[in-house]
């Protein structure tokens, strides 16, 4: 049940919370902590498809049903981690409707622009859900690397809340350096997790479940298993890791509770 979780973490997207914090979520599971996924955008789409998601349907493989088969890929992923997936009934971007018909959202290049402001209702119900998540709950949600607008929005309605947050970066938004450049000033503190070999076999094997959406990142499933291997290691300088932030003056209270 949501009353009983320890550690959610706020997945813009059907794949986001696994590709980036698989090897975290497998190892807090396997420590015995209860671990949640929640996937605010993960509702069926409403009314008819742009042109624009009828391509990415298409590239997916997914031209029926598309979000029913995604969710059924989180499920499987989430249940080789051991953890739970909650998916929320609000549709992603290219799913967004304005009232006269047209697709908030209508083009790749709209993804990464500003949110429109029809979403603001949708930013405020985003909101008002992840202020009724559990109050002792660990809260984990996506930093924006990449800047996609449903990660920003995701992000902007966490941080309404006023709760306290730990940031992850978006893999692989996160391995071009430029995506997380902005936070290497002081007002944010890095934090590695390091992983041992069971928590990033067990990764790599709940990313392999997206079949849908391999094709977008990578040639195939064995370069997908190189690729994130080769970005924990970076990551980590010769250990696999994966990088979370924390804002300064939470990272300075976290220390002080210790």
């Amino acid at each position: 049940m949501l009353a009983m979780a320890c550690c959610i973490y706020l997945s813009p997207h059907l794949d986001d919370g696994v590709l980036s914090c698989g090897g975290r979520i497998a190892r807090q599971v396997r420590a015995g902590e209860h671990v949640q996924v929640v996937t605010v955008f993960a509702g069926d789409p409403a009314g008819d498809l742009s042109a624009f998601a009828q391509s990415l349907h298409q590239r997916w493989g997914l031209e029926k049903a598309a979000v029913a088969a995604r969710r059924e890929e989180d499920r499987a992923a989430l249940a080789l981690l051991g953890a739970e997936a909650v998916h929320w009934n609000l549709p992603e971007c290219v799913y967004r409707h304005a009232r006269d018909g047209s697709p908030l959202y209508p083009s790749e290049l709209s993804l990464w622009g500003p949110l429109h402001p029809a979403d603001e209702i949708l930013e405020e119900e985003v909101t008002s859900r992840i202020a009724r998540l559990p109050g002792d709950a660990h809260l984990y949600v996506a930093l924006g690397a990449g800047d996609h607008v449903d990660h920003r929005l995701v992000r902007r309605a966490a941080e309404a809340t006023g709760r306290a947050l730990v940031y992850y970066e978006e893999y692989p938004y996160a391995a071009k350096p430029e995506a997380v450049a902005a936070l290497a000033g002081s007002e944010w503190e890095r934090q590695l997790f390091f992983l041992d070999d069971a928590s990033l076999a067990a990764r790599v094997a709940a990313v392999a479940c997206y079949c849908s959406q391999l094709g977008t990142f990578w040639a195939d499933e064995s370069e997908m298993g190189r690729r994130i291997r080769a970005y924990a290691l970076n990551v980590g300088e010769g250990r696999p890791a994966e990088r979370y932030w924390l804002l300064a003056e939470r990272a300075q209270e976290q220390r002080r509770s210790r």
